[in-house]
């Protein structure tokens, strides 16, 4: 149960994020890639940010939301 939330929590923010800096699902993987060096695509972010029913949804990691906000905070 606390996964789920935790799935949800995560998806949840890692959308309001970029809708509110109007970020497309490339930019944000390119913005995660570069603070991270972790290679992160598009298609990776569209598993994170897809309904969990369907097979190809991934959890949205900790790690990549967290490189996230770090880049927003600093523009």
């Amino acid at each position: 149960m606390e996964d789920n939330e935790e799935r949800e929590s995560n998806q949840q923010e890692f959308r309001t994020i970029l809708s509110t800096y109007k970020l497309t699902q490339t930019q944000a993987a390119e913005l995660i890639t570069k603070e991270t060096g972790q290679k992160v695509g598009a298609r990776k972010i569209r598993s994170w940010l897809a309904n969990p029913e369907i097979a190809s949804s991934r959890n949205c990691p900790n790690w990549a939301l967290t490189a996230l906000k770090r880049v927003i905070q600093r523009t």
